[in-house]
């Protein structure tokens, strides 16, 4: 009898040997091994730069495959209750998120089993605004995006709350609660609590199964044109036979396996050469000269920075910007290296470092005249011979010239071609309309022997000036004439379409010797530049703060808008000319008006 039982037991033994065990079935996660590129035009300064000369931000999004995300199949597996996170860990790129594992979306299925699993998500800037690398044929930069698929079924531990609390306080205290949310909280604003946060999120995360999908670039890869990557994301339910991350990598690999998509995650890739214009619509990625008036650019907040590069740049005692105020030689040298170095420690393109600090220069030396000096140039930016290049593709090459100095101060070659037009039109047109004597055919002869068409703003008071007769072949020439000007000044275009050579066109102040202030609106034939029209009226506060936001490296502007501020309140009173008054009401003059301009 013992001996039977033996045999039994051995014969229990081999059989169990020989015989499969039936094999533990489970649910995986995984992205697709293979991303989907998408290429698109490539700008000029995109495809022949090499690098320093613009920036990339890459932005996640989260596309479900269908309203309803099932995290199991309820007729198979019945009772998991599944948590998935997804997350991105950036390599390579010059950005405070470098090596940051960053949440964009997290998939609650415990509560609804099979059913719609909750989505929360927001488009996230993974990479933001990374300054663009250099690069060599022999080392063309290491660059890689993770994605990474974490999954936990069954388990106690609140994953997805963690995430949740990581992803939306990233959008809440980077951007107030915007959808462009930035992630990587820690390092993007430097909040310790919720770098602890993050700390703990990213240990917590490692207790869940993780499949990933690597995607590796480098810096001619990306400047090729690549617009958008695109990861599937499946479901698979199938037998755990070997280890987990076996099971995945074969999964991943096996085109013929059963599985479900589940979702597609995006890579979307956003180049721009300037900080101060997203649009840098020049194919050389020279920003819009609206775009860096001075004080805009020094007021410029950095990203992820509670400075502007204003505070960035005189952020220490003694002042850099008084040192430079007061600097020419070796010192103006000395100071230069230091704002450079800030600029370069902030990771600035290169033409952004030319912006600011041609913008800190002017507000230290009051305004651009220095440029018209070449050896202080020189003195500055001879240390940094790529930023003096792009300086004179942004501002012209500095050489001593006569600048009239109610000109607003501007970058780009259309605005340097408008102020050669502008500046001195408007300079001897205000020497015609202050003309003591014969004024009607000093203005008539430097306008060509051409009219000027006067309009006037229909919400404004006309000018009460003696109309001129009928048959005067100069009719809105003899308006201007009949005014008492004191002087003109502050020329700016404001609108984009009046730096245009063929149509070019300013606003200014007039001011009359009765204490009048009236905004102008002029337009300019194309060469021989000389005045078509002048529309006109009442300078409103409004106007007089816009026009006091620009710099001007001299000329009248200054006293106009101080004399205007001293009127507005009453204290100023300006030489008076009673028979010019307007207080008096003279109605052949709007008739006049009526018949010339209304008819």
């Amino acid at each position: 009898m013992k001996i039977s039982t033996a045999l039994l037991m051995i014969l229990a033994t081999i059989l169990a040997t020989l015989l499969p065990m039936p094999s533990i079935a489970s649910t995986f996660f995984f992205p697709a091994n293979h991303p989907v590129y998408a290429s698109g035009d490539v700008p000029k300064w995109l495809h022949d730069g090499h690098g320093h000369d613009g920036y990339v931000t890459v932005t996640t999004e989260v596309i479900p495959a269908s309203s309803c995300v099932p995290l199991s199949n309820h007729s198979f597996w019945g009772g998991e209750n599944t948590q998935l996170v997804l997350s991105v860990t950036t390599n390579g790129f010059t950005n405070k998120l470098n090596g940051k594992e960053i949440p964009i979306a997290t998939f609650d299925g415990r509560d609804n089993g099979s059913q719609c699993a909750t989505l929360s998500t927001l488009p996230i800037n993974v990479v933001p605004l990374a300054l663009l690398g250099t690069f060599s044929i022999f080392n063309p930069g290491e660059l890689s995006l993770i994605l990474n698929v974490k999954s936990a079924s069954d388990s106690k531990q609140d994953f997805i709350g963690s995430a949740k609390f990581l992803l939306g306080a990233a959008a809440m205290v980077a951007t107030g609660g915007s959808a462009a949310a930035i992630g990587g909280v820690a390092s993007t604003v430097g909040n310790p609590v919720l770098s602890q946060a993050q700390s703990k999120t990213n240990n917590l995360m490692k207790n869940m199964v993780n499949s990933k999908t690597k995607i590796t670039l480098n810096w001619p890869k990306l400047r090729s044109g690549i617009i958008s990557i695109e990861i599937p994301v499946y479901r698979a339910e199938s037998s755990l036979d070997r280890s987990v991350d076996s099971k995945i990598a074969k999964l991943q690999t096996d085109d013929n396996a059963e599985k479900t998509m589940l979702f597609t995650v995006r890579f979307t890739f956003h180049y721009v050469s300037s900080l101060f214009d997203s649009a840098a619509s020049d194919a050389n990625g020279i920003p819009n000269p609206d775009s860096t008036a001075a004080s805009a650019v020094l007021n410029y907040q950095m990203l992820g920075s509670p400075y502007n590069f204003l505070q960035l740049l005189d952020d220490s005692s003694p002042s850099l910007l008084q040192a430079i105020a007061i600097a020419n030689g070796h010192n103006l040298t000395e100071a230069c290296s230091i704002a450079l170095g800030k600029l370069k420690t902030a990771g600035l393109s290169n033409i952004d470092k030319a912006i600011v600090m041609k913008s800190f220069i002017d507000e230290a030396k009051d305004g651009a005249a220095w440029y018209g000096n070449p050896a202080l140039v020189k003195r500055c930016f001879s240390q940094a011979p790529e930023i003096q290049t792009l300086l004179e593709k942004l501002y012209g090459v500095p050489t001593p010239q006569f600048i009239i100095g109610d000109v607003q101060d501007g970058v780009g070659l259309p605005y340097q071609n408008w102020r050669k037009i502008i500046g001195p039109a408007l300079s001897n047109f205000r020497d015609a309309l202050t003309a003591k004597q014969d004024r009607i055919n000093v203005l008539a002869s430097l306008n060509g022997k051409h009219d000027i068409k006067v309009t006037f703003s229909p919400d404004m008071e006309s000018w009460q000036a003696a109309a001129p007769s009928a048959d005067d072949p100069y009719p809105g020439i003899g308006i201007l004439a009949n005014r008492e000007i004191r002087t003109i000044g502050c020329f700016i275009y404001k609108d984009a379409d009046n730096l245009s050579l063929h149509d070019p066109g300013a606003y200014f102040i007039m001011e009359d010797m009765s204490e009048h202030f009236w905004l102008n609106a002029v337009k300019l034939s194309p060469d021989p530049y000389r005045i078509l029209s002048l529309h006109i009226s009442a300078l409103s506060a409004d106007w007089e703060k816009y026009f006091e936001s620009y710099n001007y490296p001299g000329g009248e502007c200054a006293g106009i808008l101080e004399r205007y501020k001293k009127a507005s309140s009453g204290e100023y009173v300006g030489d008076q000319h009673p028979e010019r008054s307007a207080d008096q009401f003279n109605s052949s003059t709007q008739n006049f008006f009526d018949r010339t301009f209304n008819r």
